[in-house]
């Protein structure tokens, strides 16, 4: 243990806390991180629950599916370069959704474990790892905002940490949970940069405004801020992806498209499906940037 300069004890590593001190820029890059959008959006096991239907039917589309199963295989195979998920390795996936990292990273780990709060797609992670004949998974079901890691075992019980895309982990106090389970690596994806074609004609034509993108790469810029500051030596790194897909004019799609514009409720769904269906369009080119940020919860110094 150390002595802040308040005078109070803080614990330099181990299930401590693992921020140093309380120095102001310190406290922004927190405040950022915990609250990384401007989102509409309520994440809730309930919200979620209803979301899971539409991402579930995604898979069973032949190229939404391979584009999303083709994100958890290039991970693995990124993380399997930087010997990372080797053999002896345990592996947990925090906001896990439908699986998909879960079984791609267990064909090579030791033992993998899926953590999400929404019931609905724990069961379809369970069923999709079966499918796959894929033995050494486990998922819990739990909101990470209220996990307690020790109480649970999960202290310092994973080799490697990973998060990808998810508001899971972005709670007060998360990050600092997602340190104290991993003995050595923990793993971040965020979005650092999206266009979307289609959703900009519809933030025009329907909302009458240009679209504000929710993803401006915070989240990325807080954490790799707030892991320097906080000592840590974060190693960053970048890859794009651009989708051509066809948007249909039914209530999932239009509801997925109003969201996207900053709208949840069901008239503005409803006023997207009257636009798609009156104007035909269907067309939707999107591109997106990834900012991966991983760091080494063993190296650490003061600063």
């Amino acid at each position: 243990m150390r002595m802040a300069p308040d005078g109070t004890k803080r614990d330099a590593g181990g299930a401590g806390s693992r921020f140093y001190g309380d120095g102001a820029d310190l406290q922004y890059f927190k405040g950022l991180w915990e609250k990384r959008s401007e989102s509409p959006v309520q994440h809730s096991p309930e919200v979620w629950d209803s979301r899971a239907g539409e991402w579930i039917g995604r898979l069973g589309d032949r190229g939404s599916g391979a584009h999303m199963r083709g994100r958890a295989s290039s991970a693995a195979a990124f993380l399997r370069s930087r010997g990372l998920l080797g053999g002896n390795d345990t592996v947990i996936d925090v906001g896990c959704g439908p699986g998909l990292f879960v079984a791609e990273f267990a064909h090579t780990a030791k033992h993998v474990t899926g953590l999400d709060f929404s019931a609905r797609f724990i069961d379809y992670a369970r069923k999709y790892a079966e499918v796959l004949g894929v033995k050494n998974v486990d998922f819990r079901q739990c909101d990470f905002n209220e996990l307690d890691v020790g109480e649970a075992g999960l202290a310092g019980a994973y080799d490697l940490v990973f998060t990808s895309i998810t508001p899971a982990a972005s709670g007060k106090g998360c990050l600092d949970k997602l340190m104290r389970m991993s003995r050595k690596w923990c793993y971040n994806a965020s979005f650092v940069h999206a266009e979307d074609d289609l959703a900009e004609r519809v933030s025009r034509d329907v909302f009458g405004h240009e679209l504000v993108s929710r993803w401006d790469g915070r989240g990325f810029y807080a954490l790799l801020n707030l892991l320097w500051l906080s000592g840590y030596y974060p190693e960053t790194s970048y890859y794009d992806e651009t989708r051509d897909e066809t948007a249909a004019p039914v209530p999932s799609d239009a509801a997925g498209l109003a969201s996207r514009c900053g709208y949840e409720d069901s008239g503005s769904a409803l006023r997207v499906l009257r636009y798609l269906d009156a104007t035909g369009e269907t067309r939707r080119r999107s591109r997106f940037r990834y900012g991966v940020i991983m760091w080494d919860v063993t190296r650490r110094d003061k600063r």
